[in-house]
């Protein structure tokens, strides 16, 4: 019996302490995007420091399969409308202090930028890779930033490719949700 008892306690405790490593270890969340031969957004992140294989979050290139429930009850739009409306003010108030809270856990450590952008005016073009040349060369070199933006004074342009690699460890996000959603839901 005592045997049954171990697997039995082993049977919950290796999942759950499997949940704890993957919320407090970094995660590698890597963000691909390119324009060719079609646009394709894919975003996968891999657990404990960058060590499983990639698991996909999104890719543009699967199809959804739109959901239709006809049995599903819904609410009236001026009853959501009125309970949406009622909150706004609090979430415009809490929303700086979410974000500031989402972001600040996150640390970028890789991009690469490779783009030919093109507008419709050649000026306009100028102007735009003046800009963005200007702030690509305020920035610090370090070897984990790759940016090569060229113009097409052709005529209007976007095509390229981007590669971003973040980490963050999953646990930070909990106290901004919990401020958040206490803003929001607390005693008011």
């Amino acid at each position: 019996m005592s045997g049954m008892l171990w697997w039995l306690l082993a049977a919950f405790a290796v999942p759950l302490l499997l949940a704890i490593a993957a919320l407090t270890t970094p995660a590698k969340i890597n963000f691909t995007m390119h324009t060719s031969p079609r646009w394709r957004v894919k975003i996968a992140a891999r657990l404990f420091g960058g060590l499983t294989p990639p698991i996909p979050i999104h890719d543009s290139a699967r199809r959804r399969q739109k959901r239709n429930n006809p049995t599903a009850k819904k609410k009236s739009f001026a009853t959501v409308s009125r309970q949406a409306m009622a909150k706004i003010p609090r979430v415009v108030g809490a929303a700086p202090q979410l974000l500031t809270g989402l972001i600040r856990p996150i640390h970028l450590e890789r991009l690469s930028v490779d783009a030919i952008i093109g507008l419709s005016d050649p000026a306009d073009t100028g102007q735009l890779f003046g800009l963005i040349a200007a702030v690509d060369y305020s920035q610090s070199r370090t070897s984990a930033v790759s940016v090569a933006v060229r113009p097409d004074f052709a005529g209007p342009r976007a095509t390229g490719e981007l590669y971003a690699e973040l980490s963050l460890i999953p646990i930070t996000f909990i106290p901004p949700g919990v401020r958040f959603a206490y803003r929001l839901f607390g005693s008011h």
